[in-house]
């Protein structure tokens, strides 16, 4: 009898720390799954990369809203010859009120002044800051020949 009290409880422990353990990965994977807080907005924009000075890897330039789309503008990287990163500059901590800025001595980098967050750009993840999120990320393709480069949702 003693022997089937303690299996009972054994069989308790186990199944709390199973529900503790599916509830744990069922949180984790809501958190991960919350939409972006940058809305969604239709975005095709077109340019050649020589007028922008988009010319070698490592140089970056950012668009205003009312010349490119996206929410705040668009920022653009060049990560090497044939492949580019596209990011909306509204910052995911406030994205209405709040854009990310490219500083003159610092192209690889994007800075949120409203709540001090910094986004790397080779891949738009948050480097120092408050922003729960990445950047918000466009498509990119580019045309060698012509030297166009085409930003989409």
């Amino acid at each position: 009898m003693i022997i089937d009290r303690y299996s009972t409880i054994n069989k308790s422990y186990a199944l709390l720390a199973l529900v503790a353990i599916l509830s744990a990965g069922f949180l984790n994977a809501c958190d991960k799954d919350r939409e972006h807080p940058v809305p969604y907005v239709h975005v095709e924009f077109n340019f050649n990369i020589i007028h922008y000075n988009l010319n070698s890897p490592g140089l970056s330039h950012q668009f205003s809203q009312s010349e490119s789309g996206g929410v705040q503008g668009i920022i653009v990287y060049r990560l090497s010859m044939d492949e580019f990163r596209a990011y909306d500059r509204a910052c995911p901590c406030d994205p209405f009120h709040c854009k990310v800025s490219i500083k003159e001595d610092d192209l690889l980098r994007a800075t949120d002044p409203c709540c001090g967050s910094v986004f790397l750009l080779i891949d738009g993840t948050v480097t120092e800051g408050d922003a729960g999120f990445p950047l918000k990320t466009y498509r990119t393709e580019f045309n060698e020949q012509t030297n166009r480069l085409r930003i989409t949702n």
